[in-house]
């Protein structure tokens, strides 16, 4: 029985199925080729996955583009192949796939690039001392933003109104019609749209009687989507991008003076909140700062009442003048829960001129006024986020002006020393004095100042830096003199100078900058503000 048992049991082998005997193939040869795959290296070719800045316009916040391989590549190989024309100064940095370039310095704007890596290694190929055969050559190219300026005109048909200077295309135009007489203005991060105030001339309207406007400037900006450092964030970028091309000159009222006056005001970096400064036409101890955010209603901000202000460059933050000293406001506290004490108070400075664009520090005057023996003399003051405080520079005249450079390497300072003519012994005998005008560089790194600049004396100077860091603008009143910008025959018009500071991007690593032959524009405006 239990033989007969087990031959009912015991069956013939199965017939293997012919799809059976083509997994089993498909099988051995995919397990072959792996293993010729792991024996002899996998030498698929490599290549440039995604370089962040491809065919895009690039401004100072810019400061690393970032290039992806679709394979672990040795390090030296690219580092030693890679290629900018022109040449870019940098530091190379990895993390797996992907090698970030940042820049030592600013990149110069009005000009291409183009980046090129032709022949490199990967990691593997490295490995087993390979020669250099099995990578794509890649070529790519960019561009940063053209040179341009922004001023009120006061000659002629620009007469009030906001002009926009290209120097890339040699062209001016008029962004303002002419019933809006413009006050004051900022430009927008991307320089596609300006911010200004203005008063409405056919409405018979004056200072008093300014209202906050936008306006396109036709500029289509085309930025990376990629921020490395200091940038606003690429939300805030998509948000600040017009949804579609606009052309120039598309007004947009932001903000009317149906019951307030609006004074002065300021536009946070990321180009998302809006400060004004407003006085109640009914109650004039009603005023203080107004916070205007996109998408949103004007609201006022709750805290004491003060004076000058800038918005931090985290743009969260305000920097507000209350009392006899400096307050920074947590913006976005105040705009959440309410009333709050201001996140420090700086005692001592009574303004400040400019805010390092990582917000690491900040230029600041102290008017000494507690100090008996200095009280009549005015001192600029480095002030950084850890606390400390540095003494940059002391004068008996005023400060007017100060800015860093978009590298935090340079310090230019508007300043002025009481002189005492001493060919007028009258004048000495009845304590008459003027005041010098001076343009000043101080070098950060070194603690080293030097003079660039006599201007000519006058009431009004207005500095503004060039993004890049290599030349600055100077509108002056009158005519002057190429020699030492010192006053020739008078004259009423307010010319604007371009201040070239160093002879090529280089020269910022191994020298200070030096006035380069200052020469005027062949036309005449106010408040000469370059666009980022």
């Amino acid at each position: 029985m239990v033989s007969r048992s087990r031959r009912r049991l015991q069956r013939p082998p199965a017939q293997r199925q012919p799809l059976d005997r083509l997994a089993i193939v498909v099988m051995a040869g995919l397990a072959l080729a792996i293993g010729l795959l792991i024996f002899f290296g996998d030498h698929a070719v490599a290549r440039v996955r995604e370089f962040t800045w491809q065919d895009r316009q690039v401004g100072a916040e810019d400061r690393a583009f970032v290039i992806t391989f679709s394979r672990p590549m040795d390090p030296a190989s690219v580092e030693e192949n890679l290629s900018l024309d022109p040449p870019l100064p940098g530091r190379i940095s990895w993390a797996g796939r992907r090698m970030a370039y940042t820049f030592n310095h600013p990149i110069p704007y009005g000009q291409s690039f183009k980046v090129s890596l032709l022949e490199a290694k990967d990691r593997f190929s490295a490995d087993l001392d390979q020669p250099i055969t099995r990578f794509a050559p890649f070529e790519a190219n960019f561009q940063t933003r053209d040179r341009a300026f922004l001023y009120i005109g006061v000659e002629g048909d620009e007469a009030n109104r906001l002009v926009l200077a290209d120097l890339q295309r040699q062209e001016r135009t008029i962004l303002t019609p002419r019933h809006l007489s413009v006050i004051h203005f900022i430009p927008y991060p991307l320089g596609d749209k300006v911010l200004f105030s203005a008063s409405d001339t056919s409405n018979g309207g004056g200072l008093l009687s300014q209202k906050i406007y936008t306006v396109t400037t036709g500029i289509h900006p085309h930025p990376p989507d990629d921020l490395m450092t200091g940038g606003p964030s690429l939300w805030q970028r998509l948000w600040s991008r017009p949804s579609a091309p606009a052309e120039s000159g598309e007004l947009e009222l932001i903000l009317d003076d149906n019951d307030y006056q609006n004074l002065k005001f300021d536009l946070s970096p990321d180009g998302q909140t809006i400060v004004v400064q407003r006085v109640n036409q009914q109650n004039p101890a009603d005023f203080g700062p107004w916070v205007i955010r996109q998408g949103q209603t004007p609201k006022p901000l709750d805290t004491d009442p003060g004076g000058d202000f800038l918005i931090a460059p985290d743009s969260q933050s305000l920097v507000l003048l209350q009392g006899e000293g400096t307050a920074i406001i947590d913006l976005e506290q105040q705009a959440q829960t309410g009333p709050s004490q201001p996140l420090d108070f700086l005692p001592d400075y009574g303004r400040v001129f400019d805010l390092a664009p990582d917000g690491s520090a900040a230029a600041m005057v102290n008017y000494n006024q507690n100090d008996p023996e200095r009280r009549f003399m005015e001192s600029l003051f480095l002030v950084t986020n850890y606390g400390q405080e540095e003494e940059l520079l002391q004068v008996s005249g005023a400060i007017l002006d100060a800015q860093f450079d978009s590298a935090i390497q340079f310090l230019y300072v508007l300043a002025s020393e009481v002189t005492v003519d001493t060919d007028n012994r009258e004048a000495i005998a009845s304590e008459s004095y003027t005041e010098q005008p001076m343009l000043l560089a101080i070098n950060l790194e070194a603690m080293a100042m030097s003079k660039l600049l006599l201007l000519p004396q006058q009431q009004r100077i207005h500095m503004s830096l060039a993004p890049d860091g290599l030349s600055l603008l100077l509108d002056l009143d009158g005519q002057v003199d190429t020699d030492m910008l010192q006053p020739s025959d008078g004259g009423d018009r307010a010319s604007i100078w371009h201040i070239p500071l160093f002879a090529d991007p280089e020269e910022r690593d191994t020298s200070t900058p030096t006035a380069i032959d200052p020469e005027p524009f062949p036309f005449h405006g106010l408040q000469a503000t370059w666009l980022p």
